[in-house]
């Protein structure tokens, strides 16, 4: 097999040039594949976090002050009455937490802590809920709204630690995070908030 010319050693080869170059190319789409890929699970999980950030933000806050008000409620003389309840323990049911709790496990390690965050809260709501509905909704004993407000506030406690790992992508936001977990740690220290 002697060849004079470079064509005559292409038109040998043709086939097996042809299919190597066909594999490069193969290589190179699944390569570009992957890396758009990539970046587009990084975008989603961007938003994830960020949508989940300002959410869990709203929830924290509106926890607090339901907790805070019914702590305050439970050390009141009674009757505690179901409309008492309902006007200090409104807590809006989350929105984009079950929208997107298909993909919570993207959040790797911080998933858990989110999922708990929310399942707190979640028992506050459903602990309000249960008293607006009871069957003597005129006498809810003060022990059984400050359990209901512990759970409001251990959701509270508990997202101090997770607030800061979730960023809303918003310095402002993230500064007034900081500012109000200083607060209510203060609070906290002189017992005027929760007591451990």
């Amino acid at each position: 097999m002697h060849f004079t010319t470079i064509v005559d050693l292409i038109d040998h080869w043709q086939a097996l040039i042809a299919g190597l170059l066909g594999f490069a190319a193969a290589i190179g789409v699944v390569w570009v594949t992957l890396r758009i890929e990539r970046r587009k699970l990084e975008r989603e999980m961007d938003a994830l976090k960020k949508s989940l950030a300002v959410e869990l933000r709203q929830q924290v806050s509106h926890a607090l002050r339901a907790g805070l008000a019914l702590r305050k409620l439970a050390g009141s003389h009674p009757p505690i009455t179901a409309r008492m309840l309902q006007s200090l323990a409104s807590v809006p049911a989350p929105m984009v937490y079950p929208a997107t709790a298909d993909k919570i496990g993207l959040l790797g390690q911080g998933a858990m802590d989110v999922v708990i965050v929310y399942s707190l809260i979640e028992t506050g709501r459903g602990g309000t809920t249960a008293l607006i509905n009871s069957r003597d909704p005129d006498n809810i004993t003060p022990s059984t709204v400050a359990a209901t407000a512990d759970a409001f506030l251990s959701g509270w406690a508990y997202a101090q630690t997770v607030l800061p790992k979730l960023r809303t992508g918003v310095p402002e936001h993230d500064q007034k995070d900081a500012q109000l977990i200083e607060s209510i740690k203060a609070a906290t220290a002189h017992g005027s908030v929760l007591d451990s």
